[in-house]
């Protein structure tokens, strides 16, 4: 029996998804050392890709051929919108920042081009495509949290926080979700689609290093 065409598409990613492991962001948050100042940056930039990725997900809902797939992506593109209300200005308060701060945050050049790549794809691109471009983004905060969870830090209480949040059974039933649908969509694409969705997927998965790798190195524009 073939293997679902989700986890065939990790396993091309494996190398990836291995390094956002053992990235030293990542490490340094579990263990409480991360310097504020980075996770700081990582939130801002997070909050303001979350407009693009709701956006995106309204594009797909678009593209959904029954109305079980437009409430997925429907409820899905509010909790996104939920998440960036509450969930980072909640944060960003504790942080010392205020929601007219928040939105005035320019995108870092990771940022940038992510969501591009996002937008592109859902403008041009099939349902398949669409979720393989977003996937990689909910998988990969459920496999960190996950991972990160069983050492998360008592201090900063941040910290803990924002582990506890992505390793929840709340987050990760919308990211069964999308699993479950991209092995729906890959028993009926063609040879010539799954490629298409595998190469969204594969690159969706090194703009997530590439952003935590951003605020690790606090990465701005040089000009």
């Amino acid at each position: 029996m073939a293997a679902p065409f989700s986890r065939l598409l990790q396993r091309r990613s494996d190398k990836i998804w291995r390094a956002i492991y053992t990235h030293p962001f990542l490490d340094e948050l579990q263990a409480g050392t991360l310097p504020m100042d980075r996770f700081v940056y990582f939130m801002r930039q997070d909050y303001v890709y979350l407009l693009d990725f709701a956006q995106v997900l309204c594009l797909g809902g678009a593209k959904s051929p029954d109305l079980q797939t437009l409430e997925v992506f429907t409820r899905h593109a509010l909790i996104a919108v939920e998440v960036e209300r509450t969930f980072h200005a909640t944060f960003g308060k504790s942080l010392g920042f205020s929601q007219k701060q928040l939105d005035a945050t320019p995108k870092g050049p990771i940022t940038e081009a992510y969501t591009r790549h996002l937008q592109a794809v859902a403008r041009g691109g099939s349902l398949g495509e669409i979720v393989g471009a977003v996937l990689p983004c909910y998988w990969i905060y459920s496999e960190v949290g996950r991972r990160l969870y069983r050492n998360r830090p008592k201090r900063p209480k941040i910290y803990r926080e924002w582990i506890e949040t992505y390793a929840s059974e709340e987050y990760w039933k919308p990211v069964r979700e999308q699993i479950r649908l991209m092995d729906q969509l890959g028993k009926s694409a063609t040879a010539g689609e799954k490629k298409l969705m595998q190469s969204h997927f594969i690159l969706s998965s090194r703009y997530e290093f590439l952003f935590w790798d951003q605020a690790y190195r606090l990465e701005r524009w040089p000009l």
